[in-house]
Formats: structure tokens, sequence, C-alpha cells
């Protein structure tokens, strides 16, 4: 049996897929990995590529099925996977050789039902590591995954994504859990959630070594970004709830990160064009039900975010574009000046 399964999904991923393939075969637990890639119904040679992949690897096998998405490209993974954990990659990421052995090795001697650790963000501007949310080295006990972990979560999506863990693979096969199909952002964190109350042990790996690049064409910069977030968030509120966490704080982080999540979109924005951003800034402030809940969250914010993030939060009560633009400008003078 191997003692990890690697799924990765391959949607039309030509372009960034053979600098992938060959992060994959510079693991050090290469020969002890199930590499299974899943062809989405590529239409522009990956299909080709993870063929040849497979060829000249035998702990290597593809998938091809018709377009469905991500989720149900890593479902299809997970049926056929048969690794001890199991891990993901997306197609257009890079990892550093050791990434996959730092977390089966902190997983296996900790005997926990999954490891985590950070990543690092490849954006145009340059290489941002994200550290994890908790102390490398820290184990926690099904008692306070919930405390720690997953209220952590609340406002906080670093660990959102499953491409920054190792599972345990008897877990999500048990308990038949799933990526949710048809949902266009945050699947990810839906499948963490779910996967959570199942969990008895899970360790903090000090890593960085996985590289997420950050590319304006994904679900998360998609102008639809915020009304998809919205869309998912009493589905999440729900399944926090369901963890033991209490509602009225549920709500109160979770429009926190709400309103982090708008700062952050409307800032990438800016980086496209300052009309880009302003025309963000006008949809998002349109939206009633979205910007009553952000509402919520900034005494929150004014207490506990810092300049820039108070003085966002105040052009947003305010509903104030101008002031929006203003404070935005001034962040990322600041952040190109780091």
């Amino acid at each position: 049996m191997y003692r990890l399964s690697v799924i990765i999904p391959v949607y039309n991923a030509a372009a960034f897929l053979p600098a992938c393939l060959s992060c994959l075969v510079g693991q050090t637990v290469f020969d002890q990995t199930e590499w299974i890639l899943v062809d989405d119904g590529s239409t522009d040679g990956s299909a080709k590529l993870c063929d040849e992949f497979a060829a000249e690897h035998e702990n290597a096998v593809v998938i091809h099925q018709p377009n469905g998405g991500v989720s149900a490209a890593r479902n299809a993974g997970l049926e056929r996977a048969q690794g001890v954990y199991v891990g993901f990659v997306d197609a257009d990421d890079s990892l550093d050789a050791d990434y996959f052995e730092q977390l089966l090795l902190a997983a296996e001697q900790t005997d926990s039902d999954f490891a985590f650790c950070g990543m690092t963000f490849d954006r145009a501007d340059g290489k941002r590591p994200n550290p994890p949310f908790i102390a490398g080295g820290t184990v926690l006990e099904q008692d306070e995954i919930v405390r720690q972990f997953a209220a952590k979560m609340l406002a906080d999506g670093s660990q959102n994504s499953v491409c920054c863990k190792v599972i345990r693979r008897s877990i999500p096969a048990e308990h038949q859990l799933r990526f949710p199909q048809g949902v266009r952002i945050a699947e990810d964190k839906i499948f963490v959630l779910e996967l959570l109350p199942f969990c008895r042990r899970i360790v903090s790996v000090d890593a960085v070594g996985y590289y997420y690049r950050d590319v304006g064409t994904s679900a998360m910069h998609s102008d639809k970004k915020m009304e998809r977030l919205l869309a998912a968030d009493e589905e999440e509120l729900r399944l926090f709830c369901a963890l033991g966490l209490d509602e009225d704080l549920v709500r109160a982080k979770k429009s926190v990160f709400l309103f982090t999540e708008l700062a952050d979109f409307l800032q990438r924005a800016l980086h496209v064009s300052h009309g880009e951003a302003k025309h963000a800034a006008k949809e998002n402030f349109a939206n009633e039900e979205l910007m009553k809940k952000i509402d919520c969250g900034l005494p929150a914010v004014r207490a506990n975010g810092g300049r820039i993030y108070s003085l966002l939060a105040d052009a947003f009560q305010k509903r104030s574009v101008p002031q929006t633009m203003a404070v935005l400008t001034l962040q990322k003078l600041f952040n190109d000046r780091r």
C-alpha cells in the first residue's frame, strides 16, 4: 500500500502542467506515492501530457472524464485512491521537494488524521509566504480541534484549502465525505469543515513549501467572488455551528471574514486598474445583504484590524467609493514599498 495518494485535477492546464509534474517527480517520497491525474475534459493537450506522465511512471494513473469541475475531479480521485493518506495539488502550482515528506512524517509520527502547513502565494508582485495559523509542531486532540483550528478558520481563510494538508484517507472513505459539486467557491472549506468532526488528532507543520499560483482567472478573483461567498455563507454557518461553536460568535467572525475578503478583492482589482476597483466597489456596495453582514463585523475590525483596515471600515460603512479608493491606494503604496 502506498503511504500517500496525491490527486491532481487537470483542466486546460498545458501552460503550467509540465512544471507541476516536474515538481511531483522531484518529491522525496515520489516512489512511495500514488499519483492520480484527473483529466477533467481538457481540450488543450493537457490530457496527452497526463497520459505521457503515467506511461513513464508505474505509480501514476490517469482518469479521463467529461468536464465537471474541480470537485468532480477530486471526488473521482478519492474513489480511486489507495494510499494511507491523501493529498491534493492543483495543476498550475508547484512544490518544494520535501513538501509531502514533511507533512507525511508529521502525520505518521503523531498518528494524526491530518497534517497541515502554510503555503506561499505566488503573485505577479512576488512570492508571499503565509505560515500556518497555529505554530508548527502543535498537536491538537479532538477536544481542541474545534476550539483552536475551526475557530481560527472563521476569520482566517488560510486553512480552507486541501492543498496544504495530507488527510487520512479512511476518514472520507468511511464517512462518504466528498467535495460539493455545483459550488463555484469555497468547496475546499466545506470539505474540511465536514471532515473535522471525525478527526481524533491533527498536527501543524512549520512549512510554506506549497506555491499557490495566484492567477486572476480563478473563482477567487472573479467579479462574482463576493456573491458566491455570500451564497455559501449560511451553509458554512450551519457547519461551524454543528461543530459546537456559538452561533453569535460564528456570525460575528464570519462578518469579519467577509470584510477581509472584500478588502482583498478590491485591492486585487486596483492592481488591474483604478477603474476596475472603482466599479467593483460600487457593485459590492449595492449588495445590501452582503454589506449588512459586513457591517456587523466593523466594530471588531476597527478594534483589531490596524490603521488601514480601520479607515477601510469607515469607508465601507459609509458606502463611500471615493473614500474606499483613497484607502486602497494608500494601502497599495505601503505594500509596494515593503
